[in-house]
């Protein structure tokens, strides 16, 4: 069975959060661990220690307090998880040491963005990560897939095939009678001239990939602009809770979209994003 892994680095768990895991633990019929990142930075050098020894012991009091009320929360709603705690600066290690190859690893962000324990995870997954922030999702996981089957060092594009097979598996029946595939037409302004011969060549490159794997060309939809800015216009659009991308077996902060879409994607606060690894 699969197990989701939560990875939580704030001191606080907001419903909204307790919401999108139960609909993520349903969809994907999972067990739930949950990890509590709280590695305390203040104390990591040793004269910050001794210096503030006079008041290390009542912050450490706050804190394991508040961890209680955060572990107790989590109980009241998934009463059959287990609860960890991660002091380590990098949190990789221990849930690595848990989850399976195809176990999902679930980040929730900080208010102040990913961690550097959650970038160095992000940029050498081997698996499939959830990324949401604690804001409620507009309709229950509402989700598309972004395809662009026009990559060099993806001849095959399995990249996108995993995509779409996440994407047959998440839509229910009626969602898959929308457009739940995008593809970003991206026309460079030196060769606007050219649009129109590079858009058919864009819709062709697209429904020939549609044929091979029996995709219906209905559920496909285009749009135009920038990779990054194209997607959350889209997404905000339509009402979509997260975006649905893959990456290839180089880190995530490399090529994808002609540059840095996911590492442009994963600084946007409002942006859920599921990340799928293609070994």
């Amino acid at each position: 069975m699969t197990t989701l892994h939560i990875v939580l680095s704030d001191l606080e768990v907001t419903h909204a959060t307790l919401s999108k895991i139960t609909l993520l633990q349903n969809k994907l019929s999972a067990n739930v661990i949950w990890y509590l990142h709280h590695h305390q930075r203040l104390f990591d050098r040793r004269y910050f220690t001794h210096e503030l020894a006079g008041i290390s012991g009542e912050l450490q009091a706050n804190h394991e307090s508040k961890i209680a009320q955060i572990e107790l929360k989590i109980k009241k709603h998934f009463p059959k998880s287990s609860v960890y705690q991660c002091k380590d600066k990098y949190w990789s290690k221990q849930v690595n040491s848990n989850a399976t190859k195809l176990d999902p690893i679930v980040i929730v962000r900080s208010k102040t963005g990913l961690t550097s324990a959650d970038n160095q995870h992000i940029s050498q997954n081997k698996s499939t990560v959830f990324i949401i922030n604690q804001e409620k999702w507009y309709s229950d996981g509402k989700a598309v897939g972004a395809i662009d089957p026009f990559h060099e060092d993806d001849e095959d594009n399995k990249s996108d095939m995993k995509v779409v097979e996440f994407m047959r598996k998440w839509c229910t029946p009626a969602e898959q009678s929308e457009p739940y595939l995008l593809h970003v037409i991206h026309i460079p302004p030196l060769a606007i001239e050219y649009e129109k011969q590079i858009e058919a060549l864009h819709k062709e490159q697209i429904y020939r990939f549609a044929k091979t794997i029996k995709c219906s060309k209905s559920v496909i939809s285009f749009t135009r602009g920038t990779p990054e800015d194209a997607l959350l216009s889209y997404a905000d659009n339509n009402k979509v809770d997260f975006i649905v991308l893959g990456c290839r077996e180089h880190s995530l902060f490399d090529k994808w979209l002609n540059g840095s879409t996911i590492s442009a994607l994963l600084s946007h606060q409002s942006c859920d994003l599921v990340l799928i690894n293609t070994p």
